[in-house]
């Protein structure tokens, strides 16, 4: 994620590390039976009666959000993202996308409309 991030403009970067959700039936080896994201099924399923479970699930979203906030502040500075809302405060806006997308590509996802929502988070980072 960190070299995603890390190459080229952000806003692409970033809907790119987006879309997978939306694209889990081409990317199962089930196709048409989307799975889900590990983090985000473990997290309906075992938290928080799960300690180590918990503690592995606040880690990676801990991780996710460090890696976005920092790439974010970063194009904050130099003008490629609005800067009307904090770093922290956009990463986790993004991370509960990108969960709740996971979650409900279990039930069957609209593509487009998972897409037209990716592209509106998107578009509200532009400066």
């Amino acid at each position: 994620m960190t070299a995603t991030l890390d190459t080229g403009p952000l806003l692409p970067a970033l809907r790119e590390i987006l879309i997978h959700p939306a694209r889990l039936d081409e990317l199962v080896s089930d196709v048409g039976v989307p799975q889900g994201c590990l983090v985000g099924n473990t997290t309906a399923e075992l938290v928080p009666q799960d300690s180590e479970a918990t503690e592995i699930v606040t880690r990676s979203y801990r991780r996710f959000t460090d890696i976005v906030t920092d790439a974010l502040r970063r194009v904050q500075a130099a003008g490629e993202v609005t800067d009307k809302a904090r770093p922290e405060d956009q990463a986790l806006l993004l991370l509960y996308l990108v969960q709740g997308l996971s979650l409900v590509s279990r039930a069957g996802l609209d593509r487009a409309a998972a897409l037209a929502a990716i592209d509106t988070a998107v578009d509200g980072l532009r400066a």
